[in-house]
């Protein structure tokens, strides 16, 4: 072969390879390209993937069973037979308790007020029903041959307040805490007391009256038409007030002959004070 042939056969040869060459490195990068995208594209998947399922799980997940779930429960309602005790704190309630620790609204006005139409040193009223009952006290008190009379029956609050005064200025706070109710305090406001006298006393409101063929005729029988001698003798300690054999508290006969038959005031039959 010419020098000048040969010449030729290597520049051709070069040629060739250097276009082998850049059609193996056109390749190579495309192929490095896409096993890059390929794998991207992989990564991206299995990222969500990850993501879905990790949620699923977060969603889904039972509680532990060392978890402590805190669970508000229902609070049981104490429920007690409390018969003797019912209806004890309703002001139209014929057996409500009044006294030093319950008291009455300075506008309360039973619905129900009479005039009491039995023998009396002033004209005065009760709740009909008290009345009725009274009626058939005296009447059977004047069977027996006993006289009574009617002295003081329903008060207002503002005459309480002005007898309680009253009490006051003659025997002190102290006395007066004795013998007479602070407004609000008085079962005469309630339409259910009478203070009853009779003739062997002047018609006065006196202990003494408890020794009377009269008093202890109340003290005997009243029970028998739903009254009882509110604050009985030796009791002062629980009623708060001194003996007053003369002040007569409707409950109704089952209540009344029931405390009657205890021995007890109302405080103690009720269980408070």
């Amino acid at each position: 072969m010419r020098i000048k042939d040969k010449k030729r056969f290597i520049i051709a040869c070069g040629g060739l390879a250097a276009i082998v060459i850049l059609v193996i490195v056109v390749l190579t990068i495309g192929f490095m390209n896409n096993n890059k995208t390929q794998t991207s594209a992989n990564n991206k998947q299995n990222v969500e993937t990850t993501t879905v399922q990790t949620t699923t799980a977060k969603e889904t997940a039972p509680v532990s069973n060392s978890q402590t779930v805190a669970v508000e429960q229902p609070v049981p309602v104490e429920t007690k037979d409390d018969t003797k005790n019912a209806n004890t704190t309703s002001t139209d309630s014929i057996t409500m308790l009044v006294n030093k620790n319950h008291s009455i609204a300075a506008s309360y006005v039973p619905a129900d007020l009479v005039t009491v139409n039995l023998p009396s040193t002033r004209e005065t009223q009760m709740r009909s029903v008290a009345a009725e009952a009274l009626v058939k006290l005296f009447n059977a008190a004047s069977s027996a041959g006993y006289d009574l009379s009617c002295c003081s029956g329903y008060r207002s609050y503002e005459t309480q307040s002005e007898l309680y005064a009253w009490n006051v200025d003659i025997y002190g706070v102290d006395g007066a805490e004795l013998v007479s109710a602070r407004p609000g305090m008085s079962e005469h406001q309630l339409g259910l007391a009478m203070d009853v006298t009779s003739a062997t006393v002047g018609f006065d409101l006196l202990e003494s009256f408890g020794s009377t063929p009269e008093g202890q005729f109340l003290k005997d029988n009243a029970y028998k038409y739903g009254f009882i001698v509110r604050y009985p003798q030796g009791k002062t300690e629980i009623t708060g007030y001194a003996y007053e054999p003369w002040h007569l508290r409707y409950l109704g006969v089952d209540v009344a002959t029931e405390i009657y038959n205890s021995g007890k005031t109302m405080e103690e039959y009720y269980g408070t004070n």
